[in-house]
């Protein structure tokens, strides 16, 4: 039996990296809107402090626990199975929590969160298990249920961007798994199709005003994405401004704690416009330094998927990966206005505790199975 790897000290350095630079952008962006609101300028620091270190104990007992229970059906189902939950409760009064219209949150003891985020990971868990044996076409049948299922209950919250990267994390996972090529190719057909079909759909539908009300702010963005000064004190504002803060940092920054843009014209902006804030305050040279983080991550788990001898491990380093991948590619692209904003936190970086554990539960499952097991040890799972 071979030794165990030893921990990739390159992946644990970017993720920490990431996460205190996302600390102190959260408390920058945050305190001047806090402290004008009679409230204390360090709360939400605090509070992302507290899931910092949650997050960090939970992978540090991650690599303690045996790779048979991370790889475990029941790990994979049960995590799949309590997401569809938690998107169900989503819709009622009692859990249920609405932000502009939408119902994406979930109340328990007081702690909010996003359903549509514990699904992504449990998809990615329970495709690696699904399919660590599977090939024929046949066998598609049960997960695309599920897949579609998810997608379902992701797009009446209405969270488009979610479906989005559920049907791409699968598209690349089914893919890989040495299907048939006529598989692949329908597949890919039904996916670029799919989203021409929406996208069109609710162009037309929007224009003239046949769109249910709760899709209309997806007709906006998309509108938006072309000239966002068309409606510069509306739905473009926070575009109009995110633009601006990109421009005031220049290469160095104005400095941390400086930015004139969180200061009202960029409401809520330690969320989706974050990036903003520190290219505005830290420089474009810093920004390109923390999308490089979150690049190596991804490259990193995409070479160790590459080389993994066992099909389930290799597919959940790969499903990680790639909603990385996903999250980091959507967030960057609609803060530059190349797609309609979608309320996608950037990974580690972003303000939301739920988000960052969740990210760092599927990243603490890479760390330990990428290192876990060599090619010739047997896995057996339950």
């Amino acid at each position: 039996m071979s030794k165990k790897r030893k921990i990739d000290w390159l992946l644990i350095t970017a993720y920490l990296l990431l996460s205190i630079i996302g600390l102190l952008m959260i408390y920058s962006a945050s305190s001047y809107r806090l402290m004008t609101a009679g409230g204390a300028p360090a709360a939400l620091f605090q509070r992302q402090l507290i899931f910092l270190l949650l997050s960090w104990g939970m992978i540090l007992l991650i690599q303690k626990t045996r790779v048979e229970i991370l790889l475990s059906k029941k790990l994979a189902v049960g995590l799949l199975a309590f997401g569809i939950v938690m998107l169900l409760l989503a819709y009622l009064p009692f859990f249920g929590v609405s932000v502009n219209g939408a119902q994406r949150w979930i109340s328990i003891f007081g702690i909010q969160f996003q359903p549509s985020e514990i699904t992504n990971v449990g998809m990615i868990l329970y495709l690696a298990n699904y399919f660590k044996d599977k090939r024929s076409f046949n066998e598609l049948k049960k997960p695309l249920f599920l897949l579609f299922l998810c997608c379902g209950l992701v797009l009446m919250q209405p969270k488009v961007a979610g479906v989005m990267i559920l049907l791409f994390l699968a598209f690349v996972m089914i893919t890989t798994v040495q299907v048939p090529v006529k598989v692949t190719f329908l597949l890919f057909t039904a996916l670029i199709s799919s989203l021409f079909l929406l996208g069109g759909a609710v162009l037309f539908l929007g224009q003239h005003g046949w769109l249910p009300q709760f899709f209309m702010h997806v007709y906006n963005r998309i509108q938006l994405v072309g000239d966002p000064f068309s409606d510069p004190y509306g739905q473009g504002f926070q575009m109009i401004h995110s633009y601006y803060a990109l421009f005031n940092g220049g290469l160095s920054g104005l400095g941390l704690g400086n930015s004139i843009t969180k200061k009202g014209f960029l409401p809520v902006a330690e969320t989706d416009f974050i990036f903003s804030v520190l290219v505005e305050e830290l420089g474009l040279l810093v920004g390109i330094f923390v999308i490089g983080l979150l690049f190596l991550i991804v490259l990193r788990l995409f070479i160790r998927s590459a080389t993994a001898i066992d099909s389930q491990i290799g597919l959940i380093l790969l499903g990680t990966a790639t909603l990385l991948l996903l999250q980091t590619s959507i967030n960057i692209a609609s803060i530059l206005g190349l797609m309609p904003m979608t309320g996608v936190p950037l990974p580690f970086i972003s303000y939301g505790g739920s988000s960052y554990f969740i990210l760092s539960f599927a990243f603490g499952i890479c760390l330990k199975l990428e290192r876990g097991r060599e090619a010739n040890e047997v896995l057996q799972t339950t």
